[in-house]
């Protein structure tokens, strides 16, 4: 087994379970934009601008450290101006702990949010219109 899996014995004998560190990115990475005031998920500052991950690369954003029974994650987004940003990063934590326990079965000690950007009403609207375009792709 390797550092990148959680391998957890299930109490009926019935075999192991392993849950990759991958699995555990994509399911906060959708978990968080669920949240409403999330713009999208980001990798970080790239000379001076924040760049929202497209869909196919949101888990590029989600850093995650795990070892038997337990994870930890750390998650960079962008938030709408328009919506708190506390309370936009308090419900991305509450949310993903909350997924990631019950499909995983992990304990989740902690959940980082990095706000990284800030869009404008004009701004998230674009990038909204292009998420719709990536998905019908």
């Amino acid at each position: 087994m390797s550092d990148d899996q959680f391998m957890k014995n299930n109490t009926r004998e019935l075999g192991n379970i392993t849950v990759s560190k991958e699995v555990v990115a994509i399911i906060a990475a959708l978990e968080t934009t669920k949240v409403k005031g999330v713009v999208g998920i980001s990798s970080g500052h790239k000379a001076g601008s924040v760049d929202v991950l497209p869909k196919k690369d949101i888990v590029k954003g989600i850093e995650v450290w795990m070892k038997p029974g337990e994870a930890a994650a750390t998650i960079s987004i962008v938030t709408d101006y328009e919506v708190g940003i506390c309370k936009v990063a308090e419900e991305v934590q509450k949310k993903t702990k909350n997924a990631l326990e019950v499909m995983t079965g992990l304990k989740v000690l902690k959940i980082n949010v990095n706000v990284h950007g800030v869009k404008f009403k004009e701004e998230a609207k674009k990038i909204k219109e292009k998420k719709q375009k990536d998905i019908k792709k």
